[in-house]
Order: C-alpha cells, then sequence, then structure tokens
C-alpha cells in the first residue's frame, strides 16, 4: 500500500518512521516549502510532489500534517478521490472547518481519522483496560496535569509553526487536544467548561501557553486540566478516581510515563506497576498508524473520526471563550 503524506514539518518524521516500519510505500511528499519536503522525501525514498492531485490516484491513503489551520482544501480533494485520512491533532483551528472536515467524511463514508497519539500508547491502553474491567467502578473525577518547558518557553520563538504569527493557535487548541481526548475517551462527553489561560510571550499575545480548566461530563462526573508550556519542571500526571477505586499515571516529563499508581477498596496498599513509557521512542505512532491501516482494510470507521475531532475542537474553544 501507499501514502502521500502532505506536510514535511517535525511531526512527519514520526509518521514516515512508522509507515517505513508498517511497510507503506511513501509514494510521495507535498510541502509549500518544496525544500523541506525534498529533504524530507530524500530521507525516506520517496518523491517530492509540486500538487497532491498529480499523485492521489496513485496512492491508497493520506497523511495530512499540516498547520491544523491548513486543512480543509486538502480533505475535499483527497475525498474527492475516495482516499481514507488520517489528520493530525488538532483538526483544525476554526469550528466551521472541524464541521466542514465532519460533513465531508459523514456524506463520502470515506474514513477520516484525527491522530490522537495518546490512545495508542501502552499506558493509556493499561489503564483503559483496567477501567473496562469495571474495578474502578464509576468516574466521579478524572484529570490532567501535564507541565513542562514546550514552544514559545522563556519568551523563545523556535523555528516552528505553533509560534508563527500567521499560523499560531496556542496551547489550548493545539496540545490541550490531547488531554480533552483522553478525559472524553473516558468519561464521556464534556458539557461544561470554566477556564483561565494566560500567555507569556509578550511579542504574540493570542498564544496561551498556560490553562487551568474545570470540566463536567454527561455522565455526572467531574474533571480538570492543568498545563503548562512555561514551567522550567516537568512532570506528567494522569488519572482517575472512582467508586471502587484509583489510578494514576505518572511520569517525570512532560510527555512521559513510568508508573501506573492503583489502589482498590479491598486493597490494603496500593499497587504501584512499572509502565516505562517513552513517548520519544515513537512507539505510539506506529500503533495508530497500525490502526489506521486496519480500519481502511476492515472498512470501519476509526474511534477517533472527523467527529471526535470536532468533539475536542469544541472544548478547546470553549476554554479560550471561558478565560
Amino acid at each position: 500500500m501507499k501514502s502521500l503524506v502532505i506536510g514535511a514539518g517535525g511531526i512527519a518524521f514520526q509518521h514516515c518512521n512508522a509507515l517505513k516500519s508498517l511497510g507503506i510505500e511513501i509514494a510521495g511528499i507535498y510541502d509549500i516549502d518544496q525544500k523541506r519536503a525534498a529533504e524530507l522525501a530524500k530521507k525516506y525514498d520517496s518523491v517530492a510532489v509540486n500538487s497532491i492531485e498529480e499523485i492521489l490516484p496513485a496512492v491508497d491513503m493520506v497523511h495530512l500534517l499540516t498547520p491544523p489551520s491548513k486543512r480543509v482544501e486538502y480533505v475535499k480533494k483527497a475525498i474527492e478521490a475516495k482516499k481514507p485520512i488520517m489528520i493530525e491533532k488538532p483538526v483544525a483551528v476554526r469550528r466551521e472547518d472541524a464541521l466542514a472536515i465532519e460533513a465531508l467524511a459523514q456524506k463520502s463514508g470515506v474514513p477520516v481519522m484525527v491522530a490522537f497519539t495518546q490512545r495508542f500508547r501502552q499506558a493509556y491502553q493499561t489503564l483503559m483496560d483496567l477501567y473496562q474491567s469495571g474495578q474502578l467502578g464509576e468516574i466521579i473525577n478524572i484529570y490532567s496535569f501535564r507541565i513542562g518547558s514546550g514552544p514559545g518557553f522563556s519568551g523563545s520563538l523556535s523555528d516552528s509553526w505553533r509560534t508563527d504569527p500567521n499560523l499560531v493557535c496556542g496551547m489550548s487548541i493545539e496540545s490541550l487536544s490531547h488531554d480533552i481526548d483522553f478525559l472524553q475517551s473516558f468519561a464521556g462527553d464534556i458539557v461544561d467548561v470554566g477556564a483561565n489561560v494566560k500567555g507569556t510571550v509578550a511579542s504574540l499575545p493570542s498564544f496561551d501557553n498556560n490553562s487551568n480548566v474545570t470540566l463536567s461530563f454527561a455522565g455526572g462526573a467531574i474533571g480538570s486540566i492543568t498545563a503548562s508550556w512555561s514551567s522550567h519542571i516537568n512532570f506528567n500526571l494522569r488519572g482517575i478516581i472512582g467508586t471502587k477505586g484509583s489510578a494514576m499515571l505518572q511520569g517525570h516529563d512532560i510527555w512521559d510515563f513510568t508508573e501506573l499508581r492503583v489502589k482498590l477498596n479491598e486493597d490494603a496498599e496500593e499497587k504501584v506497576i512499572s509502565v516505562n513509557d517513552i513517548f520519544t521512542e515513537g512507539s505510539a505512532y506506529y500503533e495508530e498508524n497500525k490502526y489506521f491501516l486496519a480500519c481502511i482494510q476492515e472498512e470501519k470507521n476509526p474511534i477517533c473520526d472527523a467527529g471526535v475531532g470536532r468533539k475536542v475542537l469544541d472544548v478547546s474553544l470553549a476554554i479560550l471563550k471561558g478565560k
């Protein structure tokens, strides 16, 4: 099978590595920066293409990895060609764009998957298996606490679309999409949002990089998100407080998990389980692409489809509105 990669930024390396490991040919790479496309193509024995139309008929899928504000037209072209699409999260920056992508996917029946990579991590699956076993009972409180030095740290603007004034969308849309999807995948739809949001990069007033969020879920649970890209200390914590027990994933990096702590009603002491889930090793990208390939082959709709992506964006926008 063959894929067309649209967007040759940093995240493209992770997806290209995963595709190569899965035996998927990278038939072409397109980017508005032709030099960047050529460099990526050379690394993965592919070719840089001048337009996506010239290669769409020859591929089996599309990996859409552009900044999130530049996607609707690419989705239209891929769907017109009946090519399944993996879209890097967040699905879009504007709600109207997310709705347009969702409508295109629903009308066409072409699989569109939003790449919420955290769902495909070993630590996430371990926690999900524990929750689905019923051992934790019903969720009372679910939370995400993730802090560290991210884009714009100490006011430094790196060569990244995240801090490009023409493309910037801020942490609440770009990165909190992971946390929102994580929480909703356990506790169901979020129905109420309260938030305080703050940016620390004076030259980019629209760039938020700190958020404190309170959430209410349709099933009655409450939740919270604390996140920062301007913390000098790194830490990562996700957890569930249930009616029968509590569980907590933690790690000493903004992305990594090293252990799962669990204590059930009947336990005298908590259990500490080593998970050693290091995000930079890239296994989650392999697993999500493996799942996407299975969805194509089995003609099934991905669990994190365009509708899920739109719901996540709705929460991000509510966070920014609540600031």
